[in-house]
């Protein structure tokens, strides 16, 4: 009777489908043995600990910690493989945060375009190659983690302005450059000044959402105004649980608008703390597949209603103007056209959004390509659409209702966008592919370019783009 009694429950037991096991790494140090100190990381991780409980709903046993001595490069690969990998299953969450140093060293294995990899400096870091955690070490990780829903956060930089000696730059516990103590031995990149775009820390072939808290070539910051965070851990937080990236106030939190709010913010900060932000630029950075933008980062689902708005989040510097003549209301048949204008050079984008979703191209298009107009507008050009040369008009047509057009000027010339453009010159899109197009549009925005800086240090700086739109209707 016992056997048969053990033998059922241990059969219940077997069946009892198997519990999310969401599990979180929070890494972050200040306290290193051989470079110099940080202030603010453990900070960072109490907060993005806080954070992810009452945001994400992440228990206390879901959550694990290294900080200061703990976070040594055994601890951290061994918690991402036992705590993150083993410990859970595909449809499990998995978030992992590093708050610390970042650095590089030359590429041993040919898959870096600019000749280096990105790393992470554990506690025990020399500078050495054999002392610091590579990308490819964290990537090759994250590939085991198919089937789950990983994000990373890295508020570090990888590279920064590092082309004077380690040894003789003043350390700063502000400013995530590692400089090392003049007593101990550190093995120097072959070339110090990365002249090429230098790669991401997280690869976007990777099904993962990864923040960064600059671009390569850029320097991490700490917070000093409300010591002692990093500039990115603390926008990030207050951008998702204050929604104050929610700029088009639908309750919701999209990626788009949480990368806009950090980038914004960030650069805010750096303007105000020029001698800390020697670069001049902080550019956060987010890896994911393009339809990852519209997704509220509160829930992790894409909201119902159109998401055009919350990908497409921008500011307008160029003072872009855009005017439907000769009003905003139509019967089906009127004549109307539509004017352009920038304060800014700029290569224009015109899109139509119907009343059912539907984009179509107004500009550039088949007709002024034949004028041997690519798109690229002087500043203050009024652009009329469509000109006299185009032989048509253009005229109010079904569906009725209420659409939107969007017209965007984009300052740096960009071959990326162009290759986007032809698949949206077909007459029409249906509204999924019409989300598609303008989701890897943004995609292609977020980009950084490698610019110089004053020190003639390559430093990259967001691409320069403006957008505005303008409601229409029509009506029998």
């Amino acid at each position: 009777m016992m056997q048969k009694l053990l033998t059922s429950l241990l059969l219940v037991i077997s069946t009892v489908p198997t519990l999310a096991q969401d599990r979180a790494l929070l890494v972050g140090i200040d306290t290193y043995q051989y470079v110099s100190p940080l202030r603010g990381s453990k900070t960072d991780v109490e907060e993005m600990r806080q954070f992810i409980q009452k945001v994400w709903n992440y228990q206390s046993h879901q959550i694990r910690t290294l900080v200061d001595e703990q976070a040594t490069r055994e601890n951290i690969l061994n918690s991402i493989d036992d705590w993150l990998i083993k410990g859970t299953h595909p449809g499990d969450r998995v978030f992992f945060y590093y708050s610390g140093h970042g650095y590089y060293i030359w590429d041993d294995n040919g898959d870096e375009t600019d000749g280096y990899d990105e790393t992470l400096c554990p506690v025990e870091t020399k500078i050495t190659s054999e002392t610091m955690i590579r990308d490819d070490e964290i990537e090759a990780r994250l590939r085991r983690l198919e089937g789950r829903k990983v994000m990373v956060v890295i508020d570090a930089c990888h590279s920064g302005t590092v082309t004077r000696d380690l040894t003789k730059r003043k350390a700063t516990p502000t400013i995530k450059i590692p400089v090392l103590k003049s007593q101990y031995f550190f093995e120097r990149p072959k070339n110090l000044t990365r002249g090429s775009k230098p790669d991401g820390f997280i690869s976007s072939s990777l099904d993962v959402i990864a923040y960064s808290a600059v671009a390569p070539n850029q320097v991490a910051l700490v917070d000093t105004e409300i010591p002692y965070r990093g500039v990115f851990t603390r926008r990030f937080i207050e951008g998702v649980e204050k929604r104050l990236a929610d700029s088009n106030h639908d309750g919701q939190v999209s990626h788009a608008e949480l990368l806009e709010y950090t980038r914004t913010e960030s650069q805010a900060y750096c303007d105000r703390h020029k001698h800390q932000c020697t670069a001049r630029v902080l550019s956060p950075q987010l890896e994911a597949k393009p339809e990852v933008l519209a997704m509220d980062v509160r829930s992790t689902k894409v909201p119902n209603h159109s998401t055009t708005n919350s990908v497409l989040v921008h500011d307008n510097q160029a003072n872009l103007q855009l005017e439907i003549l000769p009003d905003d209301t139509f019967q089906v048949g009127d004549s109307l056209k539509i004017r352009i204008r920038s304060d800014q050079d700029g290569y224009f984008l015109l899109f139509d959004i119907n009343s059912v979703g539907e984009l179509t191209r107004l500009f550039p298009n088949e007709y002024s390509k034949r004028e041997g107009r690519d798109g690229y507008v002087r500043a203050k050009t009024t652009v009329i659409i469509p000109t006299l040369d185009y032989g048509f008009k253009f005229t109010a047509q079904p569906p009725l209702g209420k659409g939107l057009l969007i017209a965007l000027v984009v300052e740096d010339n960009l071959p990326e966008i162009q290759k986007l453009l032809p698949e949206a010159i077909k007459k029409q899109l249906p509204s999924q592919k019409a989300q598609a197009v303008l989701q890897q549009l943004r995609q292609q925005l977020n980009q950084t370019l490698p610019k110089y800086n004053k020190n003639e240090e390559v430093v990259n700086s967001p691409v320069r783009w403006s957008i505005t739109v303008k409601n229409y209707e029509i009506v029998r």
